[in-house]
């Protein structure tokens, strides 16, 4: 369709929320445009399911008298289809737009909403970006429209349609005629079969959880979590960019399935297990960093190295478990070069006999193979290598000593030193706190994390840092009082079965995984927790009165109860 004469329909929808499926479509307005040329306007209101908020009163001016004899939302949508036939659809900020239009357009036709679509946002911030700001608002001033946006469906959509036709002629001088052209100049000329897509999760409740995504054999390529299972997958069928990850999980998709959450950390943890067992081919990050490495150190040789390894080695010092490859390897690096420890990865005596050792003439080597540090000298450095890791005091003064030397190699103008060693300082300092998180953990024998939410109550039980147990209590378990038994059996189930305490070295990586995805949560959200100080028995009677007075039931606003923090 050419842009000169082509038929264009610019929409815009006013909603009682951001939620589609939560919230409701109060208005529809469009401008339909034929050759430059406005042909037609369609502007309806929508009677809703419930009460308009007071925000949406404020900000749109549509309250429940108006829209009370308005028609229901199958007939505004049956005549805004006839409407938008044969035109290509233009929104400003399509997502949101078509987030609500496609999923009502999926529960009554069974497909979404007729494409193709472009976006005035996308083309704005493609067009200029060198604007500060691309609203409809501010384009609107910026490209001196008659009419002006007033959060009223009919007027944004008239607004929107003069923008398009003002950038259509700057795409023309772009040498973009078409609307295939700008469909591809935006990265959406695959949006029509993301879309055919959206129904595989029309019925994913509106609820947190964890999804995975299968490809056509069935595998597992992503797994994710969202407060929304339904609109957090169906976003990803609006991504634009082709390189993006969302992008290539949604065009890979063939079926979703998913797991209901009741609480954060409980999709969290659920997450990270589903993402262990599948090892997803598009989850390239392992977790977000969560890989198990350890710093080796083969004390037992009379001129150990230090080596990065996947599994802890039975011989000599394991420093770990780390959970970063790449920052273990800088810092093993940089603590080479500070120590003046032989950087080669062969045992000693296969270093000694080796005549193209890359590190032969490397002065940043030691080189004990060719006899020039003694082993006294050579074993002080291993010892004061690995003190770092222990000994606050160590810790700083190799602090102290890295950072001068990233400033040294600054002033030198050797760039690529000082970079290499602010890697090293970070990645010593992250190596550190990981260390300390370990350890913190392992102190910490018993402790129970409560957190409620609509979905129901969860009780996560964790030893040594790491998850053992979750109880899910569902509202109806809390109103007919079966909570607190099931609590207290649980609870005594989980206590008695739990095993010994675990050396660092000994840890999974699961476990390692959910000692620092539960120590981030406690950081960032200081949820509900009790640790075990005297008996069993007593942690029992703490978490239960606990549970008693921290929760309280309420009406939810769709009917049943709802746990509330006080």
């Amino acid at each position: 369709m050419l842009l000169a004469d082509g038929a264009f329909v610019a929409v815009d929808i006013e909603t009682t929320g951001p939620h589609p499926g939560l919230n409701s479509i109060i208005e529809i307005g469009a401008t339909r445009v034929l050759a430059g040329s406005v042909v037609g306007r369609f502007s309806e209101l929508v009677r809703p399911e419930n009460s308009i908020p007071r925000a949406i009163r404020r900000l749109t001016g549509i309250d429940d008298a108006m829209v009370s004899n308005a028609p229901p939302l199958a007939d505004v949508m049956s005549r805004f289809r006839c409407f938008a036939q044969d035109a290509v659809l233009v929104a400003h900020n399509y997502r949101f737009d078509f987030g609500f239009l496609d999923l009502e357009s999926e529960r009554l036709w069974g497909v979404p909403f007729q494409r193709p679509v472009l976006d005035t946002l996308l083309l704005a911030r493609k067009l200029h970006p060198e604007f500060e700001r691309h609203s409809l608002q501010a384009l609107c001033s910026l490209y001196d429209t008659l009419d002006r946006p007033d959060h009223r469906a009919g007027t944004d959509a008239a607004a929107t349609a003069q923008i398009w036709e003002l950038m259509c002629d700057e795409l023309t001088r772009r040498g973009l005629n078409t609307a295939g052209d700008v469909a591809n100049y935006l990265g959406m000329v695959h949006q029509k079969d993301l879309a055919r897509k959206l129904s595989l999760v029309t019925d994913l409740p509106d609820r947190p959880g964890v999804y995975l995504m299968r490809d056509a054999d069935g595998e597992v390529i992503h797994v994710g979590r969202s407060k929304s299972l339904r609109e957090g997958v169906r976003n990803y069928f609006y991504t634009a960019n082709p390189s993006q990850r969302r992008y290539q999980a949604a065009a890979l998709t063939h079926s979703v399935g998913h797991v209901e959450c009741v609480s954060q950390l409980d999709a969290i943890l659920r997450e990270s297990r589903l993402s262990l067992k599948y090892r997803p081919v598009l989850d390239t990050d392992r977790g977000r960093g969560r890989e198990v490495v350890y710093l080796n150190v083969d004390t037992e040789s009379e001129f150990p190295g230090m080596r990065v390894v996947q599994h802890r080695s039975f011989c000599g010092v394991n420093i770990g478990p780390l959970t970063n490859a790449m920052a273990a390897e800088t810092l093993a690096d940089v603590m080479r070069t500070h120590f003046g420890l032989r950087h080669c990865a062969e045992s000693f005596e296969q270093a000694r006999t080796a005549w193209k050792c890359p590190h032969r003439n490397d002065d940043t080597c030691s080189h004990p193979c060719l006899e020039a540090v003694p082993a006294a000298t050579y074993a002080a450095r291993v010892d004061a290598a690995l003190a770092a890791f222990t000994d606050a005091e160590s810790v700083e003064r190799f602090q102290s000593a890295i950072s001068a030397m990233r400033e040294a190699a600054a002033m030198a103008q050797r760039y690529e030193d000082a970079i290499t060693y602010r890697e090293g300082l970070r990645a010593l300092e992250r190596t550190v706190s990981a260390l300390r998180v370990i350890r913190r953990s392992a102190r910490m024998e018993i402790s129970v994390i409560i957190e409620g939410s609509s979905a129901g109550l969860a009780v996560h039980v964790t030893q040594y840092g790491y998850l053992v147990d979750t109880l899910r209590l569902d509202p109806e378990d809390i109103t007919t009082g079966r909570w607190c038994y099931l609590l207290r059996l649980n609870l005594r189930s989980v206590l008695a079965s739990r095993s010994g305490a675990c050396a660092d070295d000994e840890l999974t990586e699961r476990q390692i995984r959910d000692i620092f995805l539960i120590h981030d949560y406690r950081v960032q959200h200081s949820p509900l927790e009790i640790v075990r100080e005297r008996s069993d028995q007593a942690l029992i009677q703490a978490v239960v009165l606990a549970v008693s007075d921290a929760f309280s039931l309420l009406p939810l606003r769709r009917g049943g109860p709802s746990i509330v923090l006080r």
